[in-house]
């Protein structure tokens, strides 16, 4: 008889390199999920915009008419397209402009008058004292809405006073669906 010589094995692969191989790949698959909904979600047209779960809110409109009577219009958006609307006419001072003011204010906070359009998730604003005025809250609302997608970490943005034109530091903090935000001299501002 002759002797063969037995043809090389190869080695199996130890379990350590089966484990490092099958980690490397999951790592790979969560990567690109997440590349996947930072695309879809991040880049899209709603971005930001997470639902909220909260009701509709109602918006009150007051105008003052010619005659010197300010009207008061208060609108619901309901499930379908056609909001419903409730008028009352009472004599008040005159104004020179409509204001508009959404519900939803933090209770002991005054709401205060929408001067922009919904940014991302706060459609308003409202002040906790009477150190802040309204006009300083709706910058405080674009100033936070500029500085990226809420979240819960609290997180510093500046915002300019339209009364006195100084640049305010101000820390904002989610909490559940309203933003806090504190700084400056006292200032206290709520986003909803």
């Amino acid at each position: 008889m002759t002797d063969v010589p037995e043809p090389p094995r190869r080695p199996n692969p130890s379990r350590g390199a089966l484990v490092l191989v099958g980690i490397l790949a999951l790592a790979f698959v969560i990567g690109l999920a997440a590349v996947i909904g930072y695309v879809v979600l991040g880049r899209s047209s709603t971005a930001g915009t997470f639902p909220t779960g909260a009701p509709a809110a109602s918006v009150t409109t007051t105008a003052t008419t010619p005659d010197g009577t300010s009207e008061t219009l208060s609108s619901v958006p309901s499930a379908s397209a056609s909001p419903s609307s409730s008028s009352s006419r009472s004599s008040s001072s005159p104004s020179r402009a409509p204001v508009t003011t959404a519900s939803g204010a933090p209770q002991g906070s005054t709401p205060c008058p929408i001067r922009y359009a919904r940014t991302g998730l706060y459609r308003a604003s409202s002040v906790g004292n009477s150190a802040t005025s309204c006009g300083f809250a709706e910058e405080v609302r674009i100033a936070y809405a500029r500085s990226g997608r809420p979240g819960q970490l609290p997180r510093p943005i500046s915002a300019t006073s339209p009364e006195t034109g100084e640049t305010i530091r101000m820390m904002c903090a989610a909490e559940g669906p309203t933003v806090t935000c504190t700084g400056g001299d006292d200032a206290v501002v709520y986003l909803y």
